[in-house]
């Protein structure tokens, strides 16, 4: 998937990757899991068990430093525009705020990643503006927060 020219080019620099940069990124994927419990998991089809691709969250570029938690979704093209990157996202969002407590959740883009923007809208994500990715690549990033409203029963 990662190695598909028209996959990669919304994500990280646009290039696709080696087998060796795929391995050294399913790498940082499993340690992320294994230190916080949250990554990146492939994704199935329920009806046929059929690889799509991968969804979940991760500290932003897989980097800790960066305090953003990231919504992410890479799809393999023939499942593109079938409406499973919305639901993704959504589960997602609703995961990390009902099991880690997160106070926000972001999810970034390619300013020209018009189908990937719409997602973060169909999800309740404002736009907040242009960022550089990883401090590296310049992206649109939308933010979405964890509203909890507490009462007490007197």
């Amino acid at each position: 998937m990662l190695s598909d020219a028209e996959i990669s080019k919304f994500l990280g620099n646009g290039k696709p990757k080696t087998k060796s940069e795929v391995k050294e990124l399913m790498q940082k994927n499993i340690e992320h899991y294994q230190k916080y419990g949250f990554c990146l998991f492939d994704v199935f089809l329920r009806s046929t068990g059929e690889f799509i691709g991968d969804a979940g969250l991760i500290y932003e570029a897989l980097n800790s430093e960066n305090k953003n938690i990231e919504v992410g979704y890479r799809l393999l093209k023939k499942h593109w525009n079938k409406g499973y990157a919305t639901e993704l996202a959504r589960a997602f969002i609703k995961w990390g705020f009902d099991n880690f407590h997160f106070s926000r959740i972001v999810a970034c883009c390619m300013p020209e990643n018009a189908a990937s923007s719409n997602v973060m809208k169909k999800c309740g994500m404002k736009y907040k503006g242009k960022y550089l990715y990883n401090g590296k690549h310049e992206c649109d990033i939308y933010q979405i927060d964890n509203i909890i409203i507490q009462t007490e029963i007197l």
